[in-house]
């Protein structure tokens, strides 16, 4: 046990200094910055709507930007082991494919975290530049951001056991959309009488689960721990299925 947790640390330790060289993930880090330094622009140019509009734009710039960082360097994280052959004598030493998919899930994760970590303390220093409070309320909807992110990374990891990175990202994009209007799904039966209940409950349920918090913490809506508590557990419980699909996926994969 103690053995094979070291081995996916250093899994994930190597996926993390890998992630952090991406140029790709510069281009995005520096883009969010500036996303969130425009708040500063466009609190100046609006009355009394300033602070929402900071808040408003640094979480939005967050979830987005950790959104396309989880999925173009998540559909690399198999696919582009293969295609360079390194995975094969990673394997070859005593590293399990399952605990080579748990380090790179963890490494990537660990990578999204430091990066919205990053943001939110540029939201936070924007917000204290123009002397707004720093309202720790907001961390509610950057934890909601981390879970929606981590569930994303899991599906771009699914998906780039199965396809090339193309093919995965596309994948991923289209469900991790369809998953934002989940709620939606959920009410079909209202929608469209006569629409099987079990066709909409397995539709709901097989999308990736809705968690955004941004609206409701930027505009005062109460958020209680019952609901944090809740969302983590359906992400919880999303990812294992998620993961474990992967898993079982990958130890049949036929590598050439």
């Amino acid at each position: 046990m103690g053995r094979g947790l070291s081995r996916v640390l250093a899994v994930a330790s190597n996926t993390f200094r890998e992630t952090v060289r991406e140029r790709v993930l510069y281009n995005l880090v520096f883009f969010a910055i500036l996303m969130t330094l425009s708040g500063l622009l466009l609190g100046q140019l609006s009355i009394r709507q300033d602070e929402k509009i900071i808040k408003d734009l640094g979480l939005a710039s967050m979830d987005f930007f950790g959104t396309l960082i989880a999925i173009f360097v998540g559909v690399g994280l198999v696919s582009k082991e293969i295609e360079r052959r390194s995975l094969f004598p990673l394997l070859a030493k005593p590293v399990t494919r399952d605990e080579f998919l748990a380090g790179k899930f963890a490494g990537l994760v660990f990578t999204v975290t430091v990066n919205v970590a990053a943001m939110a303390a540029g939201m936070y220093l924007t917000l204290l530049a123009t002397g707004r409070r720093l309202d720790p309320v907001l961390l509610e909807a950057v934890y909601a951001i981390l879970l929606g992110l981590a569930v994303t990374i899991g599906l771009a990891l699914l998906f780039s056991v199965f396809a090339s990175a193309a093919l995965a990202a596309v994948c991923t994009v289209c469900l991790v959309v369809a998953g934002r209007f989940s709620d939606v799904v959920r009410n079909m039966q209202d929608m469209v009488p006569g629409a099987p209940r079990w066709l909409v409950h397995g539709l709901y349920y097989a999308l990736p689960p809705n968690l955004d918090l941004k609206d409701a913490v930027v505009y005062g809506d109460p958020v209680t721990a019952a609901d944090l508590g809740w969302m983590t557990a359906r992400a919880a419980a999303y990812l294992a299925v998620v993961l474990g699909v992967a898993v079982a996926a990958f130890r049949r994969r036929e590598l050439t």
